[in-house]
Parts: structure tokens; sequence; C-alpha cells
């Protein structure tokens, strides 16, 4: 049975939501590597370091897009913790100064786009998508190779809270960001991409989505 590998932030982080629906609909056998609050770095050092086996019997590689703005470490904890409010211990402290005076948000946007360039460099031999979780890099989304779907991950699921306020997703216990409907729409939309797969930009159905 062949791959299909999904990596992202925490709109990837539980395997037995969209990714299963995606690989049991596709009959691939799914490798999920999705960690919350984590930066593009960390998929990149996941990906980079699978064996040429592993990729050689990829299907299809499912990228969730993070933002640019999170600090490219490969220290999880990191990307855990709370920096809009007051530090009360050392990483807490060095998260706020990093943040108050090293952040260089013009330099991240760059990395982050050479990151995508060198995505269809390496890996665009295979069949690729991308999601885009956060509006943000939808903007240089035309340096991606396969299908790119337009629809950003988290407008859908503040939708279905009902806010508009992107710390409602801090703390939420939903797989993936979405309840069991939308978890099922998303991984059904994208086969469908994917079962008809070609070079496109696409938007997803929101009317099926609560």
């Amino acid at each position: 049975m062949k791959n299909i590998i999904v990596v992202g932030d925490s709109f990837a982080s539980d395997p037995n939501g969209w990714p299963k629906i995606l690989a049991n609909n596709l009959n691939l056998n799914l490798l999920c590597h999705g960690i919350g609050g984590q930066p593009w770095w960390n998929v990149r050092n996941f990906i980079t370091n699978l064996s040429d086996k592993i990729i050689e019997n990829t299907e299809f590689i499912v990228f969730a897009h993070t933002n640019a703005e999170r600090m490219p470490s490969l220290n999880e904890q990191l990307g855990l913790i709370n920096h809009s409010k007051l530090p009360e211990s050392e990483i807490e402290t060095a998260i706020h100064l990093y943040y108050k005076y090293i952040h260089e948000q013009d330099f991240l946007t760059w990395a982050h786009q050479q990151w995508f360039i060198e995505i269809s460099r390496i890996w665009g031999h295979k069949k690729l998508c991308h999601l885009h979780c956060f509006p943000g890099s939808l903007n240089y989304s035309n340096l991606l190779q396969g299908v790119n779907i337009t629809t950003n991950l988290m407008s859908l699921s503040l939708n279905e809270l009902g806010t508009t306020d992107v710390w409602g997703l801090v703390n939420d216990k939903r797989p993936n960001h979405f309840n069991q409907n939308n978890n099922m729409q998303l991984g059904l939309q994208i086969t469908e991409q994917l079962k008809n797969y070609c070079n496109k930009s696409v938007s997803l159905d929101v009317t099926k989505f609560d």
C-alpha cells in the first residue's frame, strides 16, 4: 500500500480526524506529523529526514501550512506558550523578549517563501496538496505546485465557533480545530481534489461546513 503524508501544525495534529478520512478514502497508508503551535521549520525537519524509500512509496503529500511569524525553532515547547500574556517563567520571558527585540516579520515572510520554493523544487515530482491554516501564506501560494486550496482553515474553524477572535483557538480541544462533521467534510473535499489531481487553485465548498 502506498503512503499519503500529512504534515502541519495543530490543524493536522489529530490523525484520526480529516487525515484518516482522507487516507481511507484514497486507500492509502497514513503518515501524519502535525504538532500544535509549531513553525514550518518543524515540518521541514520532519519531511527532509524521511527516507528516500518512504518518499518513493508516497502517492500524495499534504501540507497544512502554518503562518510565517512563528519562531523557527525545533523546541516544541515554544509553540505551546501563550506569548501574549505577561511572562512568569524564564522561557516565557525569553519568548517575550524575542518578539519585542528580535522578531523580524519581513525576514520570516521571505524565509517562508523560500520554503515554498524549496517544496516545489524537492518534492514537485510528487502529487502535492496545500492547505493554508492562516490567510497570510495565500499571498504567495503561487510559488507552490499541486492542488492549492485557497480557503484558509482558520476562518472555517472560527466560523464554527461563531467568533472572529483567533485566540479562541488557544486551548481548543476539538481535533484539528474542527468538530466531527467539519473534519469529515474537509477529508472528503480534499479527497475529491486529489482524485482529480492537477495543478490548480481551488476553494472548498464552505456551505457543507457547520
